[in-house]
């Protein structure tokens, strides 16, 4: 039985797989390689679909029409980047073995190839596999000068048609590069180190546990955990169940969402403007929201997500209202909580009815 679809090939390629093995004792590298696909695929799972292996790489691919946004792709992409450099990291800090396997693990690195485009669905007995043109270009596009040309080693490269069905092609660097029977192929160069060093490195955590809050709500929803995300931060998708908000505005200083990143929203019975504090997706992001009746009054909220065996459960919590000069407004939180109590409640069933649908 064959399908047809349109969506996002990705390919997760460890580089430096050849020379790694042929200097390095087969006992002690292929664990170590095992290791690092094995973080790989734990990263792999729906809305993405897994493919297949192929030695030093992982392929995925998505088939939902509804996902991802070029945000949530691009969170993706670096999230594997995240897991595989933390592993590697962990592997060299916890051996003090001198072979040459062990010695070599700082020469592996990353690189992920992704492409949008049309591919068939084949069932292969117990199996899936896909096939097309799009399907061979971008295995094409894992060989290329992409270093030379840039000095970039740890990237992300997009063929064209992928950055502009992510609609976010300006915060990559242009390259091009001519592939047998498909001519010159633009591409974008995202550089992934260079991320994981300005979003994530000393920056300070602004996490609320529950007993750091003044008001709890937790909200189980029929969805994986990257689909839930998407849905609580992307404009576009707030926009389809955050009860009577007719308008959301985006600020995004870093040219994405993230850390500094401000949305205003436009509800029936007041304007709500909150600001981005901290940010670890998949698993929770804080924002800091004014309050719409006392502008000079805000509080912290964290919204922090885990899987489940059915789904993702979301926690919701609320932190101290505070004025600029640091004191507390008990009557903020009390007004505040009661709004959020009643319109997290029908907006979250909102969310989930939607998203359940989707699926």
């Amino acid at each position: 039985m064959t399908s047809t679809h349109t969506g996002y090939l990705l390919i997760a390629d460890i580089t430096g797989y050849t020379q790694f093995l042929t200097s390095s004792e087969m006992d002690h590298a292929n664990p170590i390689l095992q290791s690092l696909l094995g973080v790989l695929l734990e990263q792999i799972g729906d809305p993405l679909s897994f493919w297949k292996t192929e030695g030093d790489a992982v392929l995925a691919y998505s088939k939902r029409q509804d996902f991802p946004s070029g945000e949530t792709f691009l969170t993706i992409c670096e999230n594997l980047y995240n897991a595989f450099t933390l592993r590697r990291q962990h592997i060299i800090s916890n051996t003090t073995c001198p072979c040459q396997a062990c010695a070599n693990v700082n020469k592996l690195d990353l690189k992920i190839i992704a492409h949008h485009g049309r591919f068939d669905e084949m069932r292969l007995g117990s199996t899936k596999d896909i096939s097309g043109p799009d399907v061979i270009l971008v295995h094409r596009m894992t060989k290329t000068e992409v270093n030379e040309h840039t000095g970039i080693r740890s990237y992300a490269l997009f063929s064209e048609a992928a950055a502009q069905a992510m609609n976010i092609s300006e915060i990559m660097k242009p390259f091009s590069q001519d592939f047998d029977h498909f001519g010159e192929v633009r591409m974008k160069v995202y550089d992934l180190a260079k991320s994981w060093e300005t979003l994530r490195a000393n920056r300070e955590r602004e996490f609320l546990r529950e007993e750091d809050g003044v008001w709890t709500m937790r909200y189980h929803f029929d969805a994986p955990i990257g689909v839930v995300w998407e849905a609580l931060v992307a404009p576009e998708q707030k926009l389809k169940w955050m009860n009577s908000v007719s308008d959301i505005r985006m600020e995004n200083p870093l040219g994405r969402l993230g850390p500094g990143s401000g949305y205003h929203c436009a509800h029936a019975m007041a304007e709500f403007f909150y600001r981005v504090t901290d940010w670890e997706p998949f698993e929770y992001f804080s924002t800091r929201i004014l309050d719409p009746a006392r502008p000079v009054v805000s509080f912290p909220e964290t919204y922090h997500l885990t899987e489940t065996g059915t789904g993702t459960e979301l926690r919701y919590t609320m932190g101290i209202a505070t004025d600029a000069d640091g004191a507390r407004s008990k009557i903020s939180e009390k007004e505040c909580s009661a709004f959020l109590a009643d319109f997290w409640a029908v907006s979250f069933a909102d969310m989930n009815e939607q998203l359940s649908g989707s699926r």
